[in-house]
């Protein structure tokens, strides 16, 4: 049986009209998620127009997860519909096969838990950083561990599955590379305490995590690696999260010059953590290509 020609011929086009619409749809799912969520808490609706009142009333863990959860199920229902009428494929073809998928996420997870690592004992030794106790806030790190699946989940099928996919249907791989990791630096420019520095680093972020993708179209390493980088940045070695502080195992404080430690951005936001990315990119593009 011959395969269904999409709906829409163009790649890029595809790719376009399905980031406008997730994201409409996304945060229109979240707005209706966040008034929810508020309302179970007992909030107060008149200070709605408090940007800072809802900002601290959703800080915690226990009120982002809901809301990212919402959003995951909002761009998942966008991409099913897309992928099943509009490209007219089987929802795998973006990557979610599940054949061997094993060692493409064990290798994206050690990746992801070892970049952070490196970089947390570079700041170390280098006097950047000291550790100054430990914690074991459980419940916490298992929600953080919940939340950040369903970012890693949400992310890389949304950026990589359906963006970058279809972008490489148009154009050359590693330009559709490039123009997907600017949408997807782009969606994090809200992100609180953003630098310069973590603005390119957000970038290069969206390459390594799609150098892997464009040579081999699974998303298991990329949801991996993705998934690490954040669990361990924040719930484990205590850094902030693009911006975002979190409950961690180590307590830990940095000093000195913000292009080294990141600032108040995190590890994100180091020239340490550019040259690391580099590294990491060069590595799977010669591997994989």
């Amino acid at each position: 049986m011959s395969e269904l020609s999409p709906r829409i011929g163009s790649g890029w086009l595809r790719a376009t009209l399905f980031f406008i619409v997730s994201l409409i749809t996304s945060q229109i799912f979240a707005g209706i998620g966040l008034v929810i969520v508020l309302l179970a808490t007992g909030f107060d609706l008149n200070a709605l127009s408090n940007q800072e009142e809802i900002t601290n009333a959703v800080k915690g863990v226990n009120f982002l997860l809901p809301l990212k959860i919402i959003e995951f199920l909002s761009v998942m229902l966008c991409v099913w519909l897309f992928v099943r009428f509009i490209d007219r494929k089987p929802l795998e073809s973006i990557g979610l096969t599940l054949k061997g998928y094993e060692n493409d996420l064990r290798l994206g997870l050690g990746l992801g838990a070892g970049l952070i690592a490196i970089g947390f004992l570079i700041l170390f030794i280098l006097g950047y950083l000291s550790v100054d106790g430990f914690s074991f806030p459980i419940m916490s790190i298992i929600l953080y561990l919940i939340l950040f699946i369903v970012v890693s989940l949400h992310e890389e099928i949304m950026m990589r599955g359906y963006v970058l996919n279809n972008l490489m249907q148009s154009m050359n791989r590693y330009i559709a590379l490039s123009i997907s990791s600017v949408i997807f630096m782009s969606i994090h420019l809200l992100n609180p305490n953003i630098s310069f520095l973590s603005v390119v680093n957000l970038f290069l972020a969206g390459i390594v995590l799609g150098i892997y993708y464009i040579h081999k179209p699974n998303l298991w390493l990329p949801i991996g690696m993705h998934l690490t980088w954040n669990f361990f940045q924040g719930p484990i070695f205590g850094f902030e999260v693009s911006g975002i502080e979190t409950k961690s195992l180590i307590a830990q404080s940095v000093k000195g010059n913000e292009i080294i430690t990141g600032g108040a951005f995190g590890f994100e936001g180091s020239i340490i953590a550019t040259i690391l990315i580099i590294i990491m990119i060069v590595f799977l593009d010669k591997k994989y290509k």
